[in-house]
C-alpha cells in the first residue's frame, strides 16, 4: 500500500503525521494527515495503519487522540477520513472513536461509494 503514501505527505505534513517504532526502531503505528487548505477548521486523517502484531493495545486511540489534540491547537473543530463500506473492521473502530457516520459516493472516484466520518 505504499502507493497510498507518497513522500510528499511525510515532506509537507510532518506536523501532523505520526510515526511509532518499537525499542528495535521497527515501525509499531502510523497517522498520516493534515489540515484542510480549503477549509482551515478542518482536519483529514489520510491513512492510519497499526502493526497487526499489536493491535488492540490502545495504540490507534492513542495516535487519533494526539492528531484531535494537535488539529484541535491548529484552530480546527472537524476531523475527516472515509473507508469503504466492507471494512467493518474500520467502520466499528470509528464509531467507537465518536466519528458520526455519513453514506457518500463518487468521493474516492466515480461509483465508489465511501462512508465519510466526521468527528466534532
Amino acid at each position: 500500500m505504499t502507493h497510498l503514501l507518497p513522500r510528499l505527505f511525510f515532506e509537507h505534513f510532518q506536523s501532523t503525521s505520526f510515526i511509532v517504532e518499537d525499542e528495535n526502531n521497527s515501525l509499531s503505528a502510523f497517522l498520516i494527515g493534515f489540515v484542510s487548505q480549503t477549509h482551515p477548521n478542518e482536519a483529514y486523517i489520510h491513512f492510519v495503519g497499526v502493526n497487526p502484531e499489536i493491535r488492540n493495545k490502545g495504540l490507534a486511540r492513542e495516535i487519533y487522540n494526539l492528531f484531535f489534540s494537535k488539529v484541535r491547537n491548529l484552530g480546527c473543530d472537524t476531523v475527516k477520513c472515509i473507508t469503504s463500506p466492507v471494512n467493518e473492521g474500520s467502520v466499528a473502530y470509528h464509531k467507537s472513536m465518536g466519528f458520526s457516520v455519513t453514506l457518500g459516493t463518487d468521493y474516492a472516484g466515480k461509483d465508489k461509494t465511501v462512508f465519510y466520518f466526521l468527528e466534532k
